[in-house]
C-alpha cells in the first residue's frame, strides 16, 4: 500500500490558492499510484484561521472547497477543515473518494497553551474514530487524529490505544505543528511510541509555510508497525512523501545541524511574510554590527538580493569601521546601499527640545532622539517606495528593553527578534563557515555598541545575560531558581526587573518569528500593569 502524504503551503484564507495547490499534490499522488493520500490539519482554512472563524461567509467557503475538492476524488483523500454543526465549529478531517465527501473525524484534543488557542474556537470530538475505506478491493480501517491527539500525555483520552481497541489498521495524524528547536525529535519519539504501544504503522503529514510569527517545517514522517522510519519530508519545503508500507526498506532520519535549520526557517518565515502580505522590497538599517548584519544576509537570501535595500545612517557618534563594515557587507550581498546622514535631521529636532531641555543633563533622552530619527527615515523610504522595513532587534534586547520605542523598534517585521545574542553570534559564524567572510569579520568581533553617545559599548557581558534570560523567558525559571544554579544575584534581580518593566514596549513591537519554545508573541501573554515582585532580597 503506498501513501502520499501532501506537506503543503497554504495561506489562510486564500481558498481557491489552497483548493488549487490541494488539487494539484492530488493529481500529482495519483500520477505516482498512491492509494491514499494525506493533506494537514485546516489545510484548506490555513492555520491558524483565527478569528476569521467569526467572519461571515469563511465556514461556508471552507465547506464550499471541500466540496469542489470532493467532487474530484477518486481514490481516498484525507484533507482539514473546519466542520459546522447546530452552531458549533470543529476541527475536522474529511474523508473523500468516488466524487464525494463520505465522512469527517473531529479533533478529540484542543490545545490551549502558548500559541495555541483551539478552545476559544472549536468544540472537541466525542470520541476517536476509526473510518473504513477502500483500498485495491480491500476494506483499510484509518485511525484518524489530528495534531495535538498525538500529544495525549497530558490528557484523559489516549487517542491512539482507543482507535487501535476500535480496530484501526493504520493510523494517520494531520497536522499543524510549527517549528522550534527541538521539534523534530519530540514528534518522532511521540509517534514511536504510538507504535511500540499499538503495533500500527504511524504516519504523519505536516503543513509548511510560515504564518504571520509561526514557521511550519513539514518534516512529515512515517514509521512502520515495526518502528523503522519508512519516509521524511523535508524541512521548510513542499513534497509529496510516497510512503510504500508494503517496503522493508527504511531510512535515516534526516537530523540537520541547529543552525542550519533555524537560519531556513527564518529564511522561510520571510519569504511567506512577504509573500503573503503582497510586498516584495525590504528596507533595514545597516549599522555595521552583527544583528543588521545578520537580518540583510537573510533577507538577501530569502527575497534575493536586488530586492534588499540597506541604509547606513550616520550620526557624529558613528564610527569609520561602522560605515566601512556596513559598506562592505552590502557589496559582498549584491544589495542596494545608500547612506543617509542624520546629524542634520538630529540637531534640528535637538533644537526644538532645547527650551525644553535647559539646564538638564543631557542623557538616553538625546541618545534616543537619534534612534528615531533613524525609524522616522526608514518608514518615510518605505512609504515612498512601497519598502517593508525590518527591524533588527534580538531576543536579549528585546526582553531587556535594550531598543528604542519608535526607533530601531520601528518596522514590519522583526527577524531576529526570537533569537537570544548568541545566537545571533552563532548563525553569523555557521553563515561565514560555508561562505567565509561574507558578514564582514569586524561586524562579528568588535564589541556590540548603539553608538549613541561618546565611545558607548552595550552594558552587558551577553555571553552571561544571554543564557539567563533565555533561561527566564523559555524555561520559566525563577530568580531563586538561577540563583540557586550559580548566578549572581545582583544581575539576577535586574534581569528579572528589566523584563518585567519593559513589557509595554514588547507590546509595540513588529511581529517578529518563532524559532524558540517560547517567543515574545501570541504564546507569551504578560500583564503590561504588573506589580508581582519575583526578585530575591538580598
Amino acid at each position: 500500500m503506498k501513501i502520499a502524504l501532501c506537506q503543503i503551503n497554504p495561506t489562510v484564507g486564500a481558498f481557491n490558492h489552497n483548493r488549487d495547490i490541494i488539487l494539484k499534490y492530488y493529481q500529482q499522488s495519483i500520477d505516482i499510484n498512491a492509494d491514499i493520500v494525506v493533506f494537514p490539519e485546516l489545510v484548506i482554512t490555513g492555520y491558524p484561521p483565527q478569528d476569521l472563524l467569526w467572519e461571515d461567509g469563511f465556514i461556508d467557503r471552507n465547506l464550499s472547497v471541500l466540496n469542489e475538492i470532493a467532487a474530484q476524488s477518486s481514490l481516498p483523500i484525507i484533507i482539514g477543515f473546519v466542520r459546522k454543526e447546530n452552531g458549533r465549529l470543529f476541527n475536522s478531517a474529511a474523508v473523500c473518494y468516488d466524487e464525494k465527501l463520505q465522512t469527517t473525524t473531529d479533533k478529540i484534543l484542543l490545545p490551549t497553551y502558548d500559541v495555541f488557542d483551539e478552545d476559544r474556537y472549536f468544540t472537541s470530538g466525542e470520541e476517536p474514530k476509526v473510518i473504513p475505506v477502500p483500498v485495491q478491493g480491500k476494506q483499510i480501517n484509518l485511525g484518524i487524529q489530528i495534531c495535538e491527539d498525538l500529544w495525549d500525555h497530558d490528557y484523559d483520552c489516549k487517542v491512539s490505544q482507543i482507535q487501535k481497541e476500535k480496530g484501526a489498521d493504520i493510523l494517520f495524524n494531520i497536522s499543524a505543528s510549527p517549528y522550534h528547536e527541538g521539534r523534530l525529535f519530540r514528534r518522532k519519539d511521540l509517534i514511536q511510541e504510538k507504535v511500540k504501544e499499538t503495533g500500527l504503522p504511524f504516519l504523519y503529514c505536516n503543513m509548511v509555510g510560515a504564518q504571520d510569527e509561526l514557521i511550519f517545517d513539514g518534516e512529515s514522517l512515517a514509521f512502520s508497525a515495526k518502528g523503522d522510519c519508512l519516509g521524511q519530508g523535508k524541512a521548510f519545503e513542499e513534497e509529496l512523501v510516497l510512503v510504500n508500507l508494503d517496503s522493508n526498506q527504511s531510512v535515516e532520519l534526516n537530523i540537520q545541524p541547529r543552525e542550519d535549520k533555524m537560519y531556513r526557517a527564518l529564511c522561510l518565515g520571510v519569504s511567506d511574510y512577504f509573500k503573503k502580505t503582497g510586498h516584495t522590497e525590504a528596507v533595514l538599517g545597516l549599522s555595521g554590527g552583527i544583528d543588521s548584519a545578520l537580518v540583510a544576509t537573510i533577507a538577501a537570501d530569502a527575497l534575493g538580493p536586488n530586492q534588499v535595500h540597506g541604509i547606513s545612517l550616520p550620526s557624529k557618534y558613528s564610527s569609520d569601521h561602522s560605515l566601512s563594515d556596513a559598506q562592505a557587507l552590502a557589496k559582498n550581498l549584491g544589495i542596494d546601499y545608500r547612506i543617509i546622514p542624520i546629524q542634520e535631521a538630529v540637531e534640528g529636532l535637538e533644537t526644538v527640545l532645547h527650551p525644553h531641555f535647559l539646564g538638564l543633563k543631557p542623557n538616553v533622552a538625546e541618545e534616543n532622539i537619534q534612534a528615531r530619527a533613524r525609524g522616522n527615515l526608514l518608514m518615510a523610504l518605505a512609504n515612498k517606495f512601497g519598502w517593508l522595513v525590518l527591524s533588527t532587534g534580538n531576543k536579549t534586547e528585546l526582553a531587556l528593553g535594550y531598543c528604542t520605542l519608535y526607533g530601531d523598534m520601528s518596522g514590519g517585521l522583526a527577524v531576529i527578534s526570537d533569537l537570544s545574542k548568541i545566537d545571533v553570534y552563532a548563525l553569523a559564524k555557521w553563515g561565514n563557515s560555508k561562505d567565509p567572510g561574507r558578514i564582514p569579520e569586524g561586524s562579528i568581533t568588535k564589541p556590540p555598541s548603539a553608538e549613541l553617545a561618546p565611545n558607548q559599548v552595550d552594558p552587558f557581558d551577553y555571553d552571561s545575560v544571554s543564557p539567563l534570560v533565555d533561561a527566564i523567558i523559555e524555561k520559566r525559571e525563577s530568580p531563586a531558581d538561577l540563583v540557586a544554579n550559580g548566578a549572581d544575584i545582583t544581575i539576577v534581580n535586574d534581569l528579572y526587573h528589566r523584563i518585567r518593566i519593559n513589557e509595554y514596549k514588547r507590546r509595540q513591537a513588529a511581529p517578529g518569528l518563532r524559532v524558540s519554545s517560547k517567543a515574545f508573541g501570541t504564546g507569551r501573554r504578560i500583564p503590561i500593569v504588573n506589580h508581582f515582585n519575583g526578585k530575591i532580597n538580598n
